[in-house]
C-alpha cells in the first residue's frame, strides 16, 4: 500500500491541476474625464439593483461588479496609459438634440412634446453607434435631488425612445444633475433651459 500512495498522491495533483480556476467575475470601470473648456462635471453610476455612486472630481473611477459598485480614484497618466488609444479613435459627436422639461417634473414642455416625434426620426436614421441619454436640471433644490431628478428625467426619454425601436443597450443613461448648466446661474435659481436631457449621437 506504501508503494500506492505516491502514484495516488500524483493522481490527485493531476486531477487538481487539471481542473481550471473559475474565470474572474465580469467588471465595468466608468472614469469620470474633465471637461474640455474646464466646466464642473459629474455622472452617477448605478447598477440595475439600485446601488449607485456619484463621482465629482476628474479622474474619479467607478468600478461595477455583479455584486458592488466601488469608488476608485486614477489620474490623467493611467487614463491616458490604460485607454489612450481608446480614447483617440471615440467617434465625434454627430448629434446634439435638446428636450426640455417642466419645472420640478418629468413631463416634457409643450413645445418638446410638438418636437419629440420629430427629434426620434432623425436619431432613428442618424449613423450613430453611441447614444447618450443625459438628464439635466436647474439649481433649484438640493445636489441629491437634482442628481435623482435628472436621472428620472433621462429615463423617461430613453423610454421614449426604446418605444420607437432604438435598442436598449445602445442607450447610455446619465445624470448631470444640476452641475452642468446650458445657462449660468446663482444657486437656487430657476431656469426653464436647464431643465433638459441632452440625446448625444456619436
Amino acid at each position: 500500500m506504501n508503494r500506492l500512495a505516491p502514484a495516488a498522491l500524483l493522481l490527485a495533483l493531476l486531477g487538481a491541476c487539471a481542473t481550471p480556476p473559475p474565470p474572474p467575475a465580469p467588471t465595468e470601470r466608468v472614469v469620470l474625464l474633465p471637461n474640455a473648456d474646464g466646466r464642473a462635471s459629474a455622472v452617477i453610476v448605478t447598477r440595475r439593483d439600485g446601488q449607485s455612486v456619484r463621482l465629482e472630481q476628474p479622474y474619479a473611477a467607478a468600478q461595477v461588479s455583479r455584486v458592488a459598485v466601488a469608488t476608485q480614484t486614477s489620474s490623467a497618466a493611467e487614463v491616458q496609459g490604460n485607454y489612450g488609444l481608446l480614447m483617440s479613435v471615440q467617434p465625434p459627436m454627430v448629434k446634439l438634440y435638446t428636450l426640455y422639461f417642466e419645472y420640478n417634473r418629468t413631463v416634457l414642455t409643450a413645445d418638446s412634446q410638438r418636437e419629440v416625434d420629430r427629434i426620434l426620426a432623425e436619431a432613428a436614421v442618424a449613423p450613430a453607434a453611441e447614444i447618450e441619454v443625459i438628464g439635466h436640471t436647474d439649481a433649484r433644490g438640493s445636489q441629491e435631488y437634482n442628481d435623482a431628478l435628472g436621472r428620472s428625467r433621462a429615463q423617461v426619454v430613453a423610454s421614449l425612445m426604446e418605444q420607437r425601436g432604438f435598442a436598449r443597450n445602445r442607450l447610455q443613461v446619465q445624470s448631470r444633475g444640476e452641475r452642468e448648466p446650458l445657462v449660468p446661474t446663482r444657486s437656487e435659481a430657476e431656469e426653464p433651459r436647464n431643465r433638459r436631457v441632452e440625446i448625444r449621437l456619436r
